[in-house]
């Protein structure tokens, strides 16, 4: 049995998605407390939501949701974690140690085909280090302003740090596993390791299943993919695949606010057929019932016509207009509870529509929109089916008695023209 600990749901699901395509029956649960059962599945996601906690909160969360997952030592434990870094990272990855009792975690948050690669201890997003980017401060509110690894988990963990550097790594899987034994008998629980090839990703993987302590691995969706053995027998125990019924007009839901995300937005509405509906997030505040019902009828309207409909809001008029500062101030809200307030709103009225017409394909981008969408529509479990672009994955629910397709992508992740990829890629399922 693998099983993955995720901490928001687009990292489970793009992680999870790794195992899928290669033929294991992958489920991700959700918005559970306690897990005390074994699921039908060879690899169970855990998306324990604890990235925007604060540190204790999220220790304790973990601890709550794992204190009843039974494991072997043949099990494979795997953190995903954020590949910019988000989150609790060091803290979390300490107390799954506890909870699972292993001796070392190797960490590599590379993810080299969307050119994230660690080199130095360092991380290096788009061949930048991390702080010059805009994923810290876009995206977390709270800009940490360092790329070296070892020093943004020592803020959250006194477990010993060591690090593997590429220059070893580049040697191959016996350096790799000889400096891996050396680091154990030096007491170091947490190793970080450079790579900045697929090939580098492999082979950490390889030395890790060799250590001579037992090994959690963490990173992103990148590392994760090297512990999906492809194995063709595999593939017949897969969930079976059918979208025939995948037909009808394609909900797209963005909630996230990264820049990115607004490129990728404007980039279908001018190449593809798509009915907008924007947010104002001024009238969620003043008038939430009333405006909720509005949104709701004039969305249900364009798709019972057939239409194709994308629901978002302008991150970058809110930000240039000061939109959000104004709305902190006049509500005395701090930046994470009004984040919550549009997360919200974007679930209930995603919720509503679902609930009142037969919308079976929806599109969500950014975390906190995918959770909220799932926590209102009372969805607990996903059967990830295939990966329709690398890192973004088709996955299905129930809902109202029915199949539910579920696309889900972060909101910082791909290309300009990415949604317009996967929108044409789901279309030609």
């Amino acid at each position: 049995m693998i099983y993955i600990v995720a901490d928001d749901l687009t990292g489970a699901n793009d992680t999870g998605v790794q195992f899928a395509k290669k033929g294991y029956k992958t489920t991700v649960l959700i918005l559970e407390d306690d897990i005390t059962y074994q699921e039908d599945c060879e690899v169970l996601v855990i998306d324990t939501e604890t990235r925007n906690l604060e540190e204790q909160a999220a220790r304790y969360r973990l601890n709550k949701i794992l204190r009843g997952v039974d494991i072997s030592k043949e099990d494979t434990i795997y953190k995903k974690i954020d590949s910019t870094l988000r989150g609790n990272v060091g803290a979390e990855i300490e107390e799954i140690l506890k909870i699972f009792g292993k001796q070392i975690c190797i960490i590599s948050p590379s993810f080299p085909s969307h050119q994230r690669v660690t080199i130095g201890g360092y991380l290096l997003v788009q061949r930048k280090p991390l702080e010059l980017t805009g994923y810290i401060e876009s995206l977390s509110g709270k800009p940490e302003k360092d790329s070296f690894i070892p020093s943004l988990l020592a803020k959250q963990t006194n477990l010993a740090i060591g690090r593997i550097d590429l220059a070893e790594v580049c040697q191959g899987q016996q350096a790799i596993l000889e400096k891996l034994n050396e680091l154990v008998k030096e007491k170091k629980r947490i190793i970080v390791v450079d790579s900045d090839k697929e090939e580098h990703l492999q082979n950490i993987v390889l030395s890790g299943l060799k250590c001579s302590e037992s090994v959690l691995f963490s990173g992103s969706a990148g590392l994760a993919s090297y512990l999906a053995k492809d194995d063709g027998h595999k593939k017949k125990k897969c969930f079976n695949v059918d979208l025939k019924d995948n037909q009808g007009p394609i909900l797209l839901v963005a909630g996230s606010r990264n820049p990115i995300t607004v490129d990728q937005i404007n980039f279908i509405k001018n190449n593809l057929e798509f009915t907008e509906l924007k947010i104002d997030i001024k009238q969620i505040f003043e008038d939430k019932i009333r405006i909720l019902d509005d949104y709701t009828d004039k969305c249900m309207k364009i798709l019972k016509s057939n239409k194709d409909l994308v629901i978002y809001t302008d991150a970058i008029k809110n930000e240039k207009e000061s939109i959000n500062q104004e709305l902190m101030q006049r509500y005395a809200l701090s930046f994470k509870e009004l984040e919550n307030k549009i997360k919200e709103f974007f679930g209930i009225l995603t919720a509503n529509i679902v609930k009142e017409i037969e919308v079976r394909n929806l599109i969500l981008t950014g975390g906190d929109v995918a959770i909220s969408v799932c926590k209102e529509l009372g969805i607990s479990k996903l059967n990830i089916l295939d990966e329709l672009l690398p890192g973004i994955p088709l996955a299905r629910a129930r809902v109202k008695n029915r199949d539910l397709n579920i696309v889900t992508k972060a909101g910082g992740f791909g290309k300009k023209d990415t949604l317009y990829q996967l929108i044409n890629k789901f279309r030609n399922h």
